[in-house]
């Protein structure tokens, strides 16, 4: 990957990061919120989850509309409005204000977050999917290791609020940047050579998988005959239950890891942001190497399935941990697995779905599987830590919710391998009837 497929999807990667920088500098907010504002932990909770219920429909509603409309113009149109409803969060003062704002940012950016997954799957080739995806998901990842401790010293410099106001106007770059560098297809890119445009071409279509419904032959199906599609391909299900338990320890862990350094092992906001580069640089590393696997032996379930059972052990640890460096070091091995777990579900999705039902696939996983579990998992450690005064309960739950996500993907495993004896099958009729051609 090299000129200006990886300009583009550099361009893209670089959206993921404000994704997560402008989603969880919240998170170290939360403690100045919760003594400036005196919310409770109940009510912080519902601030931090109530982006996920926007998310959850933004996500959904950006996975229909990725498989209809242009996408390089929504989405930086997206992008500005995120910027806006981050500077109005630092303007808050009530509970039902953070929620409207919280609400349709997690609504703007969950829409956007849908629209990058269709755009970088337009735009790459089938064998680099996984470590592409993974750079995708690091990205996020580098916002939070980056963007905390950006984040601490811009509260420690000034106050929360006026973190808000300067993380906005750094977002700001990235509407120029969608609106000039990135197109909807490589075919339409005016500095895209035509030699590679048409190896995209031919290399995606080889590696399409077929879309199965009596009009498959019409532009754009209609949302019904999306989900009929989806509804036929079982152990697409399987994998919403895996994102659900999946994406709730992601979820929950960007919401909620800050404020547990700082409320329960005493940390000041910037030490906070500090130690928390090293884990998600873990987490990076976890969705590179799950990616570098799936991709060299095909087998995206399995990875996700034995990261995802490992993910319950390394939470026990880290909930156990009390010295600092064994905290960090059970931190990072927690990221690094789920990361991982998360990085074998979500690119299968571009393995075992056809193209014309994609986004919608990612809407439902991401969106509405995906934005439920943001939505219940902080409430759930709120509320845990209110009753019990101690975050270690909630963790304990995160675990168990990791295994039986992680269970969810054994019935994936084999059809999984199915489709790709059915592609090497296609590829191998085409190579022969090429042969036969040339002679």
């Amino acid at each position: 990957m090299r000129g200006i497929r990886l300009l583009v999807l550099s361009v893209i990667w670089l959206g993921s990061f404000f994704l997560a920088f402008d989603r969880v500098n919240i998170s170290l907010a939360a403690p100045g919120i919760m003594s400036e504002l005196g919310f409770d932990g109940m009510q912080m909770g519902f601030i931090l989850s109530i982006y996920y219920w926007g998310y959850l429909f933004g996500n959904f509603s950006g996975g229909i509309i990725s498989d209809q409309l242009r996408l390089r113009a929504l989405s930086a149109g997206l992008i500005l409005v995120w910027c806006v409803l981050t500077a109005l969060t630092g303007a808050c003062h009530t509970l039902w204000q953070f929620g409207v704002v919280r609400l349709l940012f997690g609504l703007s950016e969950g829409a956007t977050a849908n629209l990058m997954h269709k755009l970088q799957n337009n735009w790459l080739l089938p064998s680099e999917r996984g470590r592409a995806y993974g750079i995708f998901i690091g990205f996020v990842y580098l916002g939070v290791a980056f963007g905390m401790p950006l984040v601490g010293w811009l509260i420690k410099l000034w106050d929360w609020r006026a973190m808000f106001y300067t993380s906005a106007l750094l977002t700001l770059g990235l509407v120029a940047l969608f609106s000039f560098i990135i197109r909807d297809h490589p075919h339409e890119h005016p500095w895209l050579p035509d030699h590679e445009k048409e190896r995209l071409r031919a290399a995606l279509a080889q590696d399409r998988v077929t879309f199965d419904t009596p009009t498959a032959t019409t532009s754009v199906p209609s949302f019904w005959l999306r989900v009929a599609a989806l509804a036929r391909i079982r152990p697409f299900w399987f994998m919403c239950i895996a994102a659900f338990f999946g994406a709730g320890v992601y979820f929950t862990n960007m919401s909620w890891l800050p404020g547990y350094l700082v409320k329960e092992r005493g940390y000041t906001v910037l030490n906070s942001g500090l130690y928390l580069t090293i884990p998600y640089l873990a987490a990076f590393a976890g969705m590179w190497s799950a990616g570098g696997l799936g991709d060299r032996f095909g087998n995206r379930s399995l990875v996700g399935l034995v990261t995802g059972l490992l993910t319950f052990p390394a939470l026990l640890g880290f909930a156990w941990s009390h010295e600092v460096n064994t905290t960090i070091l059970m931190m990072s091995i927690v990221l690094f697995l789920n990361s991982a777990s998360l990085n074998g579900i979500i690119v299968l999705l571009f393995d075992i779905i056809p193209a014309e039902v994609f986004g919608t696939s990612v809407g439902i996983v991401g969106g509405l599987c995906g934005g439920l579990s943001g939505v219940i998992g902080p409430l759930m450690l709120g509320y845990l830590y209110d009753r019990t005064g101690s975050f270690f309960w909630g963790f304990v739950t995160l675990g168990v919710g990791a295994t039986l996500g992680a269970l969810a993907l054994i019935p994936v495993i084999g059809y999984e391998q199915h489709i790709k004896r059915e592609k090497a099958e296609k590829l191998a009729v085409s190579s022969i009837e090429a042969i036969a051609e040339i002679r």
